[in-house]
């Protein structure tokens, strides 16, 4: 007794063996794909964030990990400007969301980015 599976993507036949020859090259091309969306979003973030110095706004980056992208406000305040904080007076001030902000604008982009390539690559097309 036998089994066979066929597995298709948008009409075109994927079979395992295709999916682990090609691995490594998606795998590529979508981590540069995240790795401009992080920059996007470093941009962006900058953009957003309050400024009185520039040290914060200075200190976003966009750095490559091996799983993807991390974006980063490395100045020692960044975390109170971006979630809020308590005044040594004892009021709260609210968060000014640079990172997140910019994230959320970002990010679906970055994942239709990721679709197209994936189906354009599934099809045969060149990238």
């Amino acid at each position: 007794m036998s089994l066979e599976v066929e597995a298709y993507c948008n009409g075109t036949p994927i079979s395992l063996e295709w999916l682990k020859i090609n691995e490594a090259e998606i795998r590529d091309l979508v981590k540069e794909i995240i790795m401009r969306g992080a920059s996007e979003i470093a941009q962006l973030a900058k953009t957003i964030v309050p400024v009185k110095t520039g040290r914060l706004r200075d200190s976003i980056q966009a750095y490559e990990r091996v799983d993807g992208a991390v974006v980063l406000a490395s100045a020692p305040y960044a975390a109170p400007v971006e979630l809020g904080h308590v005044t040594h007076s004892g009021s709260f001030v609210f968060g000014r969301r640079f990172l997140s902000e910019a994230a959320c604008q970002i990010i679906p982009a970055i994942a239709a980015k990721i679709e197209d390539c994936i189906n354009q690559y599934l099809k045969g097309q060149t990238l």
